[in-house]
């Protein structure tokens, strides 16, 4: 695979040397990258003017193609773009609004978006941009008020994209669902693997699920033939359960993060000729650390091997760090940039984990350990051990107060048929975990827990439990 070089703009080049290739696919809609290079020159001409190079913009992402429009202009400007939940409350919206000092961004594509423009005989030429200059604030996942706000460079998303090539091979004529959201890094990711390799971004359609949009491929021929996709472990167990055929799928790869993953479903996957990929990642290396195929474990899975142009070490205490070129730039709050890393360039992740050969297995967040009866408790060791139990789908552990030992673990899961057998699921543990981590209460999920961007609310949980630990 021959990328852009750094310096260059990667829209751009595509234009040049790719300019038929399909960037962008939505149902039977289709824009080329010579067509989405267009869109993007014209987003650039219409806010020229509003906007001094540095400009940190607000964006609540609407429909995925104007995202990758405004990121990609944002990239060719100098903008600084930082994308928002929009399911932020008003009073969240507005704090973190302050926090990265962004003015909001008002733009639209015309309906007709996908009706490419005639750019036969256009005379293209490369764009230079600044590799190293912010272009993005991302909110951090999984955090309650105000996130903290990662600050990206174009280098740091460059070098992810090529480090994870050797492992997850992509390239023109693959196609890669955006299937997590673009408010977060590990969707935006997916826009910048698919711009370098000139891949196309296969948009779901209005309301459909990764599912519906897999079961329109697979039955209709004018629809993109998705080849790689983003999952997370429900995603994963809707997509097994979703009743069509698995083998009529183009797909030959699935990267699968978020968190803990179950090994029933991994396998489920690998006996269908799919590779599955574990990956470790976060929003301060820019999304993926570690990726691979992984290893069964006594209690898990591994998250693959460290990336090129990356390091990982573990500390004394097993803490996970990490440093390399995909290192984000530092967290910005209020026109101050605070620096990630110690004294050597580490960055401490606060992530507990081990080597297993040549692969790294995360047990889980330091914070997030408890001490019971002086055990220490990491809450997704248990997590992993439920998710070994074919039908356990997903799974959360919290600790509530106990007079007697301090704390104690509490268990929320959800089943395959939605029916849980609490001392059988008990006995269970018992035989693959030390009885102190067993915990004293395991219950279903709430019927009305709607999952928020791509992490379970751990606080969710917690709150909850408090407030049934006597009923």
């Amino acid at each position: 695979m021959i990328f852009p070089e750094l310096t260059f703009c990667p829209l751009r080049y595509q234009a040049i040397h790719h300019g038929d290739a399909i960037a962008v696919q939505q149902g039977t809609k289709t824009l080329s990258y010579r067509a989405l290079d267009q869109y993007v020159s014209k987003f650039c001409q219409q806010h020229s003017a509003d906007f001094p190079q540095g400009q940190h913009l607000l964006w609540q992402p609407a429909d995925a193609l104007t995202t990758i429009v405004v990121l990609l202009g944002c990239l060719r400007k100098g903008w600084v773009l930082c994308p928002i939940n929009p399911a932020f409350p008003p009073e969240q919206a507005a704090a973190y609004q302050q926090k990265v000092d962004a003015v909001p961004l008002q733009f639209t594509l015309a309906d007709a978006a996908f009706e490419s423009d005639n750019t036969d005989g256009l005379l293209l030429h490369d764009i230079t941009i600044a590799p190293q200059q912010r272009l993005d604030l991302i909110a951090t996942s999984g955090s309650s008020g105000v996130p903290k706000a990662v600050a990206h460079c174009y280098e740091n998303h460059y070098y992810n994209v090529v480090g994870s090539q050797g492992t997850l091979p992509l390239q023109q004529g693959d196609g890669w669902l955006l299937s997590l959201p673009l408010f977060h890094v590990g969707g935006l990711a997916i826009i910048w693997r698919c711009v370098l390799t000139a891949a196309t971004m296969v948009l779901p359609e209005q309301g459909d699920s990764p599912a519906q949009t897999l079961q329109k491929s697979a039955q209709h021929q004018a629809y993109a033939a998705v080849t790689h996709l983003s999952l997370v472990n429900t995603q994963l167990f809707r997509l097994l359960h979703a009743g069509f055929d698995l083998h009529k799928l183009s797909v030959r790869y699935i990267l699968l993060g978020g968190g803990v993953a179950s090994p029933t479903l991994v396998h489920e996957v690998q006996l269908l000729g799919i590779e599955v990929l574990t990956t470790y990642g976060m929003t301060e290396m820019g999304s993926q650390i570690c990726t691979g195929a992984p290893i069964f474990t006594d209690d898990g899975l591994t998250s693959g091997v460290p990336l090129p142009f990356l390091e990982v070490m573990l500390s004394y205490h097993g803490e996970i760090l990490v440093r390399g070129k995909t290192l984000a730039l530092g967290y910005y709050n209020a026109g101050q940039l605070t620096t990630l890393v110690d004294s050597e360039g580490w960055f401490h992740t606060g992530d507990k984990g081990r080597w297993e050969g040549s692969q790294l297995q995360v047990i889980g967040r330091m914070d997030n350990m408890f001490i019971s009866g002086g055990e220490n408790i990491h809450p997704e060791e248990i997590e992993q051990c439920l998710l070994t139990i074919p039908f356990i789908v997903q799974a959360v552990v919290v600790a509530i107060p106990n007079l007697e030992f301090g704390q104690r673990p509490v268990a929320y899961v959800q089943t395959v048929d939605n029916v849980l057998n609490e001392q059988e699921l008990k006995r269970i543990l018992r035989d693959r975990i030390a009885g102190f981590k067993v915990p004293d209460s395991i219950r279903l999920f709430p019927e009305d827990v709607v999952a928020v961007g791509i992490k379970v609310n751990r606080r969710y949980f917690t709150r909850l439990a408090l407030e049934t630990a006597d009923s």
